[in-house]
């Protein structure tokens, strides 16, 4: 959310997703999941929350978390038909979003997932 956050400084907002819809956090309700692995007739369902830092540079600095912001994902997508001065602009705004969280070769993000486990009945 850390680079779209950059990115509404220059563009409008995206339209708000709805619970069921795809994206990045389809499956961060709880309840939701239960429900969609319930109806799949898995039972015996436990979710553990895992948080820890995501390397969105993947070891390759602090450009490649930058360009790799501009071209998927959400920022992506709210800049998808911007001129490129607007793009600009953006991709700045990323960079400095980006630069308390370098370390090294690393942009390390604060993240969250689901560990999940189930039984097939």
């Amino acid at each position: 959310m850390l680079p779209l956050q950059a990115v509404y400084k220059h563009v409008p907002k995206l339209p708000q997703q709805g619970p069921e819809d795809p994206g990045p956090f389809s499956f961060a309700s709880e309840a939701r999941v239960n429900r969609i692995l319930g109806e799949a007739g898995f039972t015996g369902i436990e979710m553990e929350p895992c948080n820890f830092a995501l390397d969105v540079a993947i070891g390759r600095g602090l450009d490649v978390a930058v360009q790799s912001a501009l071209e998927i994902g959400p920022s992506a997508r709210a800049l998808a038909e911007q001129p490129p001065e607007v793009v600009a602009a953006a991709a700045q705004s990323i960079r400095e979003a980006f630069v308390p969280h370098v370390r090294g070769q690393t942009v390390a993000l604060p993240a969250s997932i689901w560990i999940v486990t189930a039984s097939a009945a």
